[in-house]
């Protein structure tokens, strides 16, 4: 796998904090120096538009994934200003591009038709152990508001998923590990838990799903 990836932060000058976390790849170096509105979304311009800013490259030589977990990350870290969470105009977590971002209805039924099957492109994939660890890392090492704690406990809650759970593969039985809720276990494996079937699993209504059996833990 190639190592081409980098990830920037644009700093605003006027406050001295970071307003956007981005992921690139060195073939298309440009992207992290790319200011048009075409470009950006509204937040940024907006933003561009009364200070100016300079670019950082944060880290380099990296893969998509690698790129895309530091990008999480931090995004995480300083948190979003839609949400009311911090400083950056980014949309969405990172990573993937969508990862909570808001999606119509009609949006959400045709990206969930093109990863069925084959047309995924983790279809057959198996994530290594190594790959699994850094997004766990990256997810627990992040210090949460204790607003932001009080949301995700009562999320977790109300879904049925505040339990513990341990995770193994399904093919060869080796244990992944142990997380506090189905949530955090799929968001660690790169994965959402929408449609509950790994809750489905963990309650023994299905063998599997993604690759990896899940356990309630006593």
């Amino acid at each position: 796998m190639e190592k081409n990836w980098y990830v920037y932060k644009h700093v605003r000058l006027d406050k001295g904090v970071p307003f956007y976390i981005g992921i690139g790849k060195k073939s298309n170096f440009g992207r992290a120096y790319q200011f048009s509105k075409e470009k950006r979304n509204h937040l940024w311009w907006k933003i561009f538009s009364k200070t100016e800013i300079t670019v950082e490259i944060l880290y380099e030589n990296l893969t998509k994934q690698e790129a895309s977990l530091y990008e999480q990350s931090l995004v995480k870290q300083y948190g979003r200003i839609d949400l009311n969470e911090g400083s950056l105009c980014n949309l969405t977590d990172g990573g993937d591009g969508i990862w909570n971002g808001k999606r119509s209805n009609e949006t959400k039924k045709i990206l969930s038709e093109l990863k069925k099957g084959d047309k995924n492109p983790q279809y057959g994939k198996k994530q290594s152990i190594e790959l699994i660890n850094l997004r766990m890392k990256n997810i627990r090492g992040i210090k949460r508001s204790e607003e932001t704690k009080k949301k995700q406990s009562l999320s977790s809650i109300n879904s049925g998923q505040a339990k513990s759970v341990d995770v193994f593969r399904y093919d060869n039985g080796d244990y992944v590990g142990r997380f506090y809720a189905i949530s955090e276990a799929c968001r660690v494996l790169g994965f959402h838990n929408s449609n509950g079937k790994a809750s489905m699993v963990a309650k023994g209504k299905r063998n599997q799903t993604n690759g990896y059996v899940f356990k309630y833990v006593d």
